[in-house]
């Protein structure tokens, strides 16, 4: 069940931005992958990526905590458990295909734009799934649980932990502007045209557009 419902996920995050992917779940690896490759990675999600002269090496580490919450139904309650679980297999997946759309596209990505886009598709990823039951004008209370009320876990390096702020306030910022100009109004395709948009641009342009959202929202 929990394959389907990440496959779903993946489905969901493709239709969102316009891009396909090989299936993420032929890409998961165990604890004992993660704990080798990656150990000081997060022992809930990790991307690990491994270039090899010009061929890109890729497998996603999901806890088995996190995949158990993944079959959840839309209607059932989001506990904190659930949506802090989806949330990791959210931003899990969208490193997954960013990185995937990148390569296609032949360009490169640094880890603040995968980053700040994982943190702005785990928004939208739980918005939409609010948006499907009727619910998105739970928009406001969402944003602030998932900018303003999360915490880093412990153990990060300096720039490490500046790195997630920054993506963080970045994707903020954007989702409050998103909420403002298309959410509470109910405008779903505009939106998605908006973000499609966003997630096609790169370096210095997306970090502008993105923390151009603040200003958006004073306008």
């Amino acid at each position: 069940m929990s394959r389907a419902a990440l496959a779903q996920l993946q489905q969901l995050l493709q239709s969102v931005h316009g891009v396909q992917a090989a299936p993420v779940g032929q890409f998961l690896v165990g604890r004992q992958v993660r704990a080798k490759l990656a150990p000081q990675s997060s022992p809930q999600e990790a991307l690990l990526v491994l270039e090899s002269g010009e061929e890109l090496h890729v497998a996603l580490f999901l806890d088995e905590s996190v995949l158990s919450h993944l079959g959840r139904r839309a209607q059932d309650p989001w506990t904190h458990e659930r949506l802090q679980a989806f949330c990791m297999a959210a931003e899990g997946v969208s490193h997954f295909l960013y990185l995937a759309h990148r390569a296609q596209q032949g360009g490169s990505v640094s880890q603040l734009e995968l980053e700040a886009q994982g943190e702005l598709d785990k928004y939208l990823s739980v918005l939409l799934q609010l948006w499907a039951v009727g619910r998105q004008k739970a928009s406001p209370e969402l944003r602030r649980h998932l900018f303003e009320r999360s915490a880093l876990r412990p153990g990060l390096q300096p720039a490490e932990r500046d790195r997630y702020r920054l993506a963080s306030s970045l994707a903020a910022a954007c989702a409050k502007a998103l909420e403002t100009r298309f959410v509470l109004g109910s405008r779903l395709e505009a939106l998605l045209r908006e973000v499609r948009r966003l997630y096609r641009l790169s370096g210095g342009e997306k970090f502008s557009a993105l923390a151009k959202g603040a200003v958006a929202w004073a306008a």
